[in-house]
């Protein structure tokens, strides 16, 4: 019993890991938004583990075969973030700003076995707005400001998918999903020369991508728990990414299940980006309303190092109504490269992310 209880409290420290919001990659592959709903947010960024209803075909499609009927999932969130620069004049700079995302899906089952939905939601923000000193070295330690790069980049990856999974029997469904993952975006570089006499340079660049994308899994639930595993394939400015989790009920506090999750992004690459987290859905400790935590990490590739991140969620339940709320926060030390570059030791990141949803069941 005593084992139990240092669990739950160690859980209940830790509450949810989202994976570390990538600042600086607003030209490449952007920042991916892994809060399909608000649920998976709170539960870490989950994959392949159920988490989202009918949104599940932008993650782990055979989850479908879990709906009981029809079901509405609509999701909203605002990501604010902030970046902080050091460099070797101990010259910090600032950034700091919003973005937004949604997600509207719905399902239903059309047999004991079949169930299918479509939806639509966005997967990646490209935004990024920083100022960077490009310094000299005038002397032995001594340095002058000689340009000033000012960086504006914006952009919105989407996905409109429809999916389907079959129950193929008691320990194994498997689910696919399919669509465009769609969007457009730009980028202008500044390049001032403080030399009043020098040619001052500015790059734009804007792009337009329509891809087709799939996502693949299958769920096996036995007696002991539950297994996942899900993928998605890469696009041209969208990571790959597959992911394997375990769940369990936790048989002290019935209807409380803890899992693990861990996934590789990028698997086509030589040093792809890895994450884990851990969770806890528990039941209901007040009326009607559910608590889930969780605690992960998230290593990028390229020169970042491993993040840790935190927040909290919870569901409320209005009969045919389930309401989640919820509230996630991450942070990220790594070394600086791309924008800015020169003289940089060190970049950290800091981001929340608040998200709203629910879930209707008609």
């Amino acid at each position: 019993m005593q084992r139990y209880v240092a669990v739950i409290i160690i859980v209940l420290i830790f509450p949810s890991a989202l994976l570390a919001w990538g600042f600086n990659d607003a030209i490449g592959n952007g920042s991916p938004i892994i809060s399909v709903t608000s649920k998976s947010s709170a539960m870490g960024g989950v994959w392949s583990l159920p988490s989202s209803g009918a949104a599940s075909i932008f993650l782990n499609p055979s989850e479908l075969s879990m709906l009981d009927g029809t079901l509405i999932n609509i999701s909203t969130a605002i990501i604010q973030w902030s970046l902080t620069v050091h460099g070797v004049l101990d010259y910090d700079k600032y950034d700091s700003g919003s973005a937004g995302t949604v997600t509207l899906a719905s399902g239903t089952e059309i047999s004991d076995a079949v169930s299918i939905a479509a939806g639509i939601t966005k997967v990646s923000d490209f935004r990024f707005n920083g100022i960077s000193n490009i310094l000299e070295e005038i002397g032995p330690g001594s340095y002058q400001i000689y340009a000033i790069d000012i960086l504006d980049s914006h952009g919105t990856l989407w996905e409109a998918n429809t999916g389907i999974s079959v129950v193929l029997n008691d320990w194994l469904t498997a689910g696919v999903s399919g669509g465009i993952r769609f969007g457009t975006g730009s980028w202008n570089l500044r390049h001032d020369i403080v030399d009043p006499i020098a040619l001052d340079d500015t790059t734009e660049v804007e792009w337009e991508e329509s891809d087709f994308c799939f996502h693949a899994g299958v769920l096996m639930p036995f007696e002991f728990g539950t297994f996942g595993l899900s993928g998605t394939n890469a696009t041209g400015r969208y990571r790959s990414r597959v992911a394997i989790g375990f769940q369990k009920e936790f048989s002290i506090m019935y209807g409380s299940t803890l899992g693990v999750e861990f996934d590789i992004q990028s698997i086509e690459e030589n040093n792809p980006a890895v994450s884990g987290k851990a969770f806890a859905n528990l039941t209901e400790m007040i009326p009607n309303v559910r608590s889930t935590y969780s605690i992960g990490f998230n290593r990028a590739s390229d020169y970042h190092r491993a993040a840790l991140c935190l927040g909290t969620g919870a569901t409320i339940s209005f009969g045919q109504v389930d309401v989640d709320l919820g509230v996630s926060w991450m942070s990220r030390s790594r070394a600086g490269f791309a924008f800015p570059e020169p003289f940089i030791s060190n970049i950290d990141d800091a981001g929340t992310y608040y998200s709203a949803g629910l879930s209707w069941k008609l």
